[in-house]
């Protein structure tokens, strides 16, 4: 289906919402025909490498923290990440994840108060907003929440590296029928955007891009989430962005702030 380029510009939002209808004749069909898959078993927190550890990770959001599509929870991005963390500073991580599938933005924050690991992290990995593609969050409500779950994380771990895992490209979704998928896409792209100005003048903050590609990497049999191997190029795509912090830097930086 083609559209005229203006109805693409500015985000895509007239063309959104030209196509709202059409899309949420869809979304209900996708909703019904779905394959729904369970969180994976095992451990939502463990240890990679030995010795104590040096670093510590949380990680909280929705599906993608939960690790739907992992087949374990060891194969989940939080313990990815926290294996691949490991490797690249050649030291033990201790990492705990929350995840919820199909948590929001505002259910994450209401949620918030309820984490409490045993000492405070040294980075917090955050997954957060495709519900709100799929809910329709509107931008001002996304905006505002955003800044106070930045804030809300920083009065609570104020030494903590904060990474924002990017909304992914939903247009490369396989499971989506168009034209739902590419107004996916770009809901998924304005929301991002919104979430990286936001982040780009904060301190012990990043906003890290997601990239997929479903011919380099596969997705679970829901046609919604990574798959394993997936999730492992993930994190290590995470660890690359990090390479300018040292196993120290975290805590120097936030005794500053």
């Amino acid at each position: 289906m083609l559209f005229p380029q203006a109805l693409l510009q500015g985000g895509g939002r007239v063309a959104f919402w030209l196509l709202l209808p059409i899309c949420a004749v869809q979304g209900l069909w996708l909703r019904r025909q779905a394959l729904r898959l369970p969180p994976p078993p095992g451990d939502t927190h463990g240890q990679c490498g030995e010795g104590s550890p040096a670093l510590t990770v949380l990680a909280a959001g929705d599906s993608i923290i939960a690790g739907i599509g992992a087949g374990h929870q060891l194969q989940a991005l939080p313990a990815q990440f926290a294996r691949a963390l490991s490797a690249d500073r050649d030291c033990a991580v201790a990492w705990s994840s929350a995840g919820v599938n199909g948590a929001d933005l505002n259910s994450l924050l209401s949620r918030l108060a309820e984490f409490n690991p045993e000492q405070a992290p040294d980075i917090v990995l955050l997954s957060i907003g495709v519900n709100d593609v799929t809910g329709l969050t509107s931008t001002r409500l996304w905006r505002q929440r955003l800044a106070l779950l930045f804030q809300t994380i920083r009065s609570k771990w104020p030494h903590a590296l904060l990474i924002f895992a990017g909304l992914p490209p939903m247009d490369r979704f396989p499971l989506p029928p168009q034209p739902l998928r590419m107004t996916l896409g770009m809901r998924a792209r304005l929301l991002d955007r919104i979430a990286a100005t936001l982040l780009s003048s904060q301190h012990l903050m990043l906003h890290v891009a997601t990239e997929i590609n479903p011919q380099e990497h596969g997705f679970c049999a829901d046609g919604f989430h990574p798959s394993g191997p997936s999730y492992a190029a993930w994190a290590t795509g995470l660890v690359q962005r990090l390479q300018g912090y040292n196993n120290s830097d975290t805590r120097q930086e936030g005794q500053k702030t």
